[in-house]
């Protein structure tokens, strides 16, 4: 799939140079790319092929137009967006140095709530952020979190975060990605909004969809984010989803007929009501049973913090068997660099 018109060498925008190949999806290609100042980008390409699908075609600009009005250090800042002369449509963003939550879950099976509860804060600042510019993104999942490391610790971090986070450095931040099927809160449905379920849904991003979403993207608000998040915290720390099925369509059914279970029963292990309470809350069944706004569930999830830091919580049991993990990636959504530490 990756095109020899965008070997090294070679300029997009009349700006910036490509250095070598990120990886590439379904959809695209991410380079590693230099500006005229030196700065390291991560350029996403659109293939050829998908350049002949309109909807495919909308669904990048989209990407674009909406991500470029969220300013916040929790979502990936697009820099510059173009097309060249012979028709290829390009993104550039910062490149983040890192790892999605994907695949730091995949390779400890699950998190400690010291370790799950930064991730999460940060998610829930970019879905305030994201939400306050009239954005829903609709598909929030371990994939589209990207874990970035910093080469200085944050100075950003209220002290009561701080506190709860042991009161050392900070060399992490969250960031969202993908916003490629978000939809614009004031817009009017029309049939060719880009919709997740339309041409990339996997089994992955329906594990994660609030019981509203999985009936269809018009019926969402920013609940639906809300919801996702609260799936994404259940596997981070169950070291599995709190729905599992072989397919869509069993996954569906489970969500839409039955409320989520309990960490406790997912892991044979007891766990802090405010931890249980939390994620039953953020991730009813019924959208006018959650969390309100994202601004109150990240409240609600700093009076959680608050209660942990002076709990040690029993580590989920590894005396279980769940069905296999779906793979929740559905293409290459902006360029990082990877790097999997060894867990010390």
């Amino acid at each position: 799939m990756d095109d020899p018109s965008h070997a090294a060498g070679s300029v997009f925008g009349g700006t910036y140079t490509v250095k070598g190949l990120l990886g590439q999806g379904g959809m695209g290609a991410v380079y590693a790319a230099e500006g005229p100042g030196g700065e390291r980008v991560a350029l996403k390409v659109l293939h050829e092929k998908a350049q002949r699908d309109p909807d495919l075609v909308a669904r990048f600009q989209r990407e674009a137009d909406i991500a470029s009005q969220i300013k916040s250090p929790y979502v990936a800042r697009i820099l510059r967006a173009g097309k060249e002369r012979d028709g290829r449509l390009w993104i550039a963003f910062e490149q983040l140095e890192g790892e999605p939550l994907d695949v730091r879950v995949k390779r400890e099976q699950y998190l400690s709530f010291a370790e799950a509860a930064p991730i999460i804060d940060d998610a829930f600042q970019g879905l305030d952020a994201a939400h306050a510019a009239g954005v829903i993104h609709r598909d929030i999942k371990p994939a589209n979190l990207f874990i970035e490391r910093l080469q200085r610790p944050r100075t950003d971090l209220p002290s009561d975060v701080t506190a709860h986070s042991g009161g050392g450095p900070v060399y992490e931040r969250t960031r969202i990605l993908d916003f490629g099927v978000s939809k614009v809160r004031s817009e009017v449905q029309k049939k060719n909004e880009p919709s997740l379920t339309a041409f990339d849904a996997t089994l992955g991003s329906f594990a994660y969809m609030a019981p509203e979403q999985v009936r269809g993207s018009a019926r969402v608000d920013e609940r639906a984010d809300l919801y996702a998040l609260g799936a994404v915290c259940f596997r981070a720390l169950a070291g599995r989803l709190p729905f599992e099925g072989t397919n869509a369509v069993t996954l569906i059914a489970l969500k839409l007929d039955r409320d989520p279970p309990t960490l406790e029963s997912v892991t044979g292990d007891d766990w802090p009501s405010a931890v249980e309470s939390f994620l039953a809350r953020i991730m009813a069944r019924e959208r006018d049973r959650r969390f309100q706004s994202a601004r109150v569930a990240l409240e609600a999830f700093r009076d959680v913090r608050a209660v942990m830091a002076n709990i040690k919580a029993r580590a989920p049991s590894r005396n279980y068997q769940s069905d296999p993990e779906p793979d929740d990636r559905t293409e290459v959504t902006m360029g990082t660099v990877s790097d999997h530490p060894k867990r010390g």
